[in-house]
């Protein structure tokens, strides 16, 4: 799948390029319509992400120029714009939806909607591991299934099969991910097509759950009830029928997709329930949660931890003068500046408004310091939507031998974000329980 993105914005061109990264799609991305207009005469695409304002003219007479080809004009398109009234002036019949640019996890939202319920391409593809020793047989299947938009790695060993699936860190819904396996149950080498399946099936991620499709030239009671032991999903008898063959391979590949989006509605579920949706960072809820455990296993195996509070400079004036739609951007900038500046085991949240703060996993007082003092630059340097942003920081620490609290952690940190603003701001200040 391909995508066009135009857009001006540095901002919103990296997360439209993010957003349908993660749908699968592959992206061009432009700032002028000229150049559209080149990669839509050299390119097929699935879809146009369209800015209303673009550098040398109307996102609109794009849109029309693309409704008025016969080779351009079933492509999708979404309108993006900043005008709550833009309808009101301006014809809209040729845009398939029109987001509104004010926040930017509802695009995300708005975006993934409509390609559910316009595009849903996963179930008209997939990607297949086959393995076959008999080339006439492979070579039947590969091109049945490649003429049907199925991407086919294929082996004539399980073996190198097997070490292939083995490494591939894809899986579930990943658009990189297997969505079948089709093998030989007979095949050459020191592994058949039954081992291969019962290595899959004992692996304790996803992929373990993969869809198998057994071939087997015979089909008497025992093979069948060995297959079925070993946990194949499906099998087929040669001599293969090829319209057989692909509806049994499009149910399996439906149905493990269908499975998919059930696994990824559950994490969305836990994820809204612990994730603060403007900025990323884990929300107040989650960090109250999970900090007490984590000052409690600090404290029974006597390691350092440290907390962060993080209080951004002025904020207020960047709401009045800039207005909401602008603070959120900023927000959303610092929060992905402070998920993306801390290791696996630290923590970080959104406490409210402009505060954050940061759970450090055996950190002490001096390395705190040093980590404090490295993002309070990081800050500074951002300039989230071209903004001087600073911030104020507050660090306590909990070290072996010490019984505090999360409560008083916190308020020990707080308490150093007001010394940090007292003293002129955008620097880090410390205080001991």
């Amino acid at each position: 799948m391909r995508a066009l993105i135009l857009e001006n914005s540095r901002l919103y061109r990296q997360l439209l390029d993010n957003i349908l990264g993660q749908q699968g799609f592959k992206n061009d991305i432009a700032q002028e319509i000229s150049i559209a207009k080149d990669y839509l005469q050299e390119t097929q695409y699935d879809i146009i992400c369209l800015n209303e304002h673009l550098q040398d003219g109307s996102g609109l007479e794009l849109a029309k120029f693309c409704k008025a080809d016969k080779a351009l004009r079933d492509i999708p398109i979404l309108f993006l714009t900043a005008d709550d009234d833009f309808t009101q002036h301006n014809p809209a019949d040729y845009l398939d939806t029109i987001i509104y640019k004010h926040n930017l996890q509802q695009i995300s939202d708005q975006i993934v909607h409509f390609l559910e319920d316009h595009l849903d391409p996963v179930f008209s593809e997939g990607k297949i591991l086959f393995i076959e020793d008999s080339k006439s047989v492979a070579h039947l299947i590969i091109t049945a299934l490649e003429q049907h938009n199925y991407q086919v790695d294929f082996h004539m060993s399980a073996d190198n099969a097997w070490n292939e699936f083995i490494e591939e860190v894809s899986y579930g819904s990943d658009f990189a991910a297997y969505d079948l396996i089709i093998t030989d149950v007979n095949v050459e080498g020191e592994m058949n097509g039954l081992d291969l399946t019962r290595k899959v099936r004992q692996l304790d991620d996803a992929r373990g759950f993969i869809p198998i499709m057994a071939i087997t030239a015979q089909a008497d009671a025992d093979l069948r009830l060995s297959l079925f032991q070993a946990s194949v999903s499906d099998f087929i008898q040669k001599p293969i029928l090829v319209d057989e063959l692909l509806v049994r391979v499009k149910n399996l590949i439906t149905n493990k997709r269908l499975l998919d989006k059930v696994h990824d509605q559950r994490r969305e579920l836990f994820t809204l329930a612990t994730t603060d949706k403007l900025t990323g960072c884990q929300n107040r809820h989650s960090l109250m949660e999970y900090a007490a455990k984590f000052i409690s296993q600090a404290i029974r195996h006597q390691f350092a931890v440290s907390l962060m509070v993080i209080d951004l400079d002025h904020f207020k004036q960047i709401n009045d003068t800039h207005g909401h739609a602008v603070g959120d951007i900023v927000l959303q900038e610092i929060g992905r500046l402070l998920n993306d500046s801390f290791r696996e085991g630290d923590m970080v949240a959104r406490f409210g408004g402009e505060e954050f703060v940061v759970l450090l996993d055996h950190t002490s007082l001096q390395q705190g310091l040093r980590v404090a003092e490295k993002l309070r630059q990081k800050i500074e340097d951002l300039q989230p939507h071209q903004l001087p942003v600073s911030a104020s920081i507050g660090i306590a620490s909990l070290e072996p031998g010490m019984d505090l609290n999360f409560e008083t952690l916190f308020h020990n940190a707080d308490l150093g974000v007001y010394q940090a603003k007292e003293n002129g701001r955008n620097q880090v200040q410390h205080v001991t329980d």
